[in-house]
This record gives C-alpha cells, structure tokens and sequence, in this order.
C-alpha cells in the first residue's frame, strides 16, 4: 500500500504488553510505536516529542530507520508531535482517559506510520488549518482496543489536499 502525504495509518499488532509493578499490582502503559516516513523513505532524525497537557514528558528522535516508540499512562490525554526542519509538524492526539473495562488486564498497543509534509508544498496557503492534531486516539469498548478516529482523520486529509490545492494555485500567478 502507498501512503500519501496526509495518511496516518494506526494499526493494531497480535501482541499485548503488560508491565508488572508489583506481584499483585498490575499497572498498564499504552505502548505506541511506528515509523516517520517522508513519502516512501524512511526519516532518521524526525524529533517526536510528548505533552501531557502543556508539559513535555518526553522526547525522543527516530533512527536510522525512522522508528520511534513510547509508552504512555492511562486517564490522561497526550499529544505526540513530530517535528524536522523544512517540514509542517504533525501532532497526534491519544486520549487514554476512556471508560476502560474494570477487568482491562492487557492492552493491543498503536502502530503508527507517520509521513511528514515537506513545507515548501504549501507555500502561498495558510497552514494554521494543520496546526489541529491528523488524528485522534481514544479507546473503543466494541473494539476492545484504542482506535483512530477514521472519520476526524479524513476530514483533516481532505482540509490537507484543499490546502495542497491553494498553494498549487497561489503559486501559478
């Protein structure tokens, strides 16, 4: 499957991880990992950063093969941005703060390929539509897992493509 400049593909992988605190203590992360992508090349050095509110709590810069990984909390809310010189930053909502089941004992963790905007595309449009997140994350109980809001996510690849289009034009003139 191509990916397209907007795309933000969230999967779901057969394995689960579950962090044991203690003997009886059980304490669940949300382990997100992936790929930063500039069209089909792998980007090494894309700076992946993550806010729990306005807080940074942590950071990190993908490698060689442009992968990234985290694990976040339960009940709260982040934002994890991805950011590289000559590109737009592209934020990702995941909100873990869901009605979870009581009897939650494991967690499919997020697949993310992120592919970055290169900023001279959209010279001549306002791209402050893009500063929103691409996508948003939330838990899902008929899933039974966190899903992407496919229907948010679309929107925010069709505001992309109408921006596309008015850079393209602003710069025929």
């Amino acid at each position: 499957m191509r990916l397209s400049h907007a795309t933000v593909l969230i999967g779901l992988s057969a394995t689960f991880f579950v962090q044991r605190a203690a003997a009886q203590d059980l304490v669940l992360t949300l382990p997100v990992a992936g790929r930063v992508l500039d069209a089909d090349k792998k980007m090494e050095g894309c700076k992946v950063t993550i806010y729990k509110g306005n807080e940074v709590v942590g950071e990190q810069t993908t490698d060689r093969s442009g992968r990234f990984g985290m694990e976040l909390g339960l009940q709260d809310e982040f934002a994890i941005v991805f950011s590289k010189e000559g590109y737009l930053s592209k934020r990702v909502l995941v909100d873990t703060r869901g009605n979870l089941p009581k009897d939650l004992v494991d967690i499919a963790p997020i697949d993310m390929a992120m592919t970055m905007l290169p900023a001279s595309k959209y010279e001549g449009a306002d791209t402050d539509e893009l500063d929103f997140p691409f996508a948003i994350i939330r838990y899902d109980r008929d899933a039974k897992a966190f899903v992407q809001d496919h229907e948010y996510t679309a929107d925010m690849m069709r505001t992309n493509g109408a921006l596309l289009l008015m850079s393209g034009r602003a710069n025929k003139h």
